[in-house]
């Protein structure tokens, strides 16, 4: 049985659809005695007659009859899985991994995929939210084809590198903050608030952290939380304020965003994949038209 290949299923296929060897030797375009020794192997390897002969014709025996169904359904799996695996290294109709930090999955991301499928219909995405450094994780252990994480991360020669674009980092303050009103603030005047921060070091914290280590600054952090979502919860039920890339998570009319000055402070992100292994093609065309957008991602936003 181990010996049954997809040449002996197409034979056997073929000539019970038309119950004659020469016809079906046409049909495969072959001859009618290696038609007829495909058969006599086939039911050998199975191990019963499939056909029996009658004068010049044959016809199905019942083991044959219920063989062909399964033969046939064998033959399509096969179809399918090569065309399934073809589809992985085709640029057109290709699946890209992608892992993403939240702030580019509520608008940046999905724009460009829109913009990217308009021209590539063809292609699928898998996508998956993470912070920094599960994001970067997932792209050295080669769950995703591509990042995009800010700040690049550091001291990773594996990854491939290019930076996108700046996000503007801004103060989150509760609706009646004594710092509302205020058409800018330093992070002089923050350095005393009770702060809620993301936990993760390997992304927008780290950023955070070198800018009040840069003004000699030391943070009071009060509460830590790497989804954004929750730190602008506790924002707004008047526990602390933050520092957080806009756009927000979601809209709100119970705190008040305030840009910060003296310096502004911004994330660089970046878009990255695994050095050491090639990008399968579809997503290394989606990463050039993520690249070759220029001035429109490389601005701050």
């Amino acid at each position: 049985m181990n010996r049954i290949n997809s040449d002996l299923l197409r034979t056997f296929v073929e000539v019970a659809r038309v119950e004659h060897l020469g016809r079906a030797a046409e049909g495969l375009q072959s001859d009618q005695s290696t038609v007829s020794r495909k058969i006599a192997r086939l039911e050998h390897e199975v191990g019963v007659p499939l056909f029996e002969r009658v004068g010049r014709s044959i016809r199905l025996t019942r083991a044959g009859r219920r063989f062909v169904p399964r033969a046939e359904g064998i033959l399509a799996e096969l179809t399918d899985a090569v065309a399934e695996v073809a589809g992985t290294v085709s640029a057109e109709s290709g699946e890209v991994h992608i892992g993403f930090l939240h702030t580019v999955g509520a608008r940046w991301l999905p724009q460009r995929l829109a913009r990217f499928l308009g021209e590539h219909p063809g292609v699928r995405f898998s996508l998956e939210e993470g912070t920094a450094g599960e994001v970067v994780a997932g792209v050295l252990d080669g769950r995703f084809d591509l990042g995009i994480v800010g700040p690049p991360p550091p001291d990773t020669p594996e990854l491939q590198i290019v930076p996108l674009f700046r996000e503007r980092v801004s103060a989150v303050v509760p609706l009646r903050h004594r710092l509302v009103g205020h058409e800018a603030v330093g992070l002089e005047e923050l350095a005393g608030e009770p702060l809620i921060l993301p936990r993760s070091r390997s992304g927008l914290r780290r950023v955070i952290d070198d800018a009040f280590a840069r003004q000699g600054l030391t943070a009071n952090v009060a509460y830590e939380g790497d989804d954004f979502t929750i730190i602008q919860g506790l924002v707004e039920a008047g526990l602390g304020v933050s520092l957080l890339p806009l756009p927000l998570p979601s809209p709100s009319t119970r705190v008040v965003v305030i840009p910060l000055r003296d310096p502004p402070l911004a994330r660089t992100m970046a878009i990255a994949w695994d050095r050491r292994r090639s990008l399968p093609a579809a997503a290394d065309l989606f990463c050039r038209s993520i690249v070759g957008e220029g001035s429109d991602t490389a601005g701050e936003r």
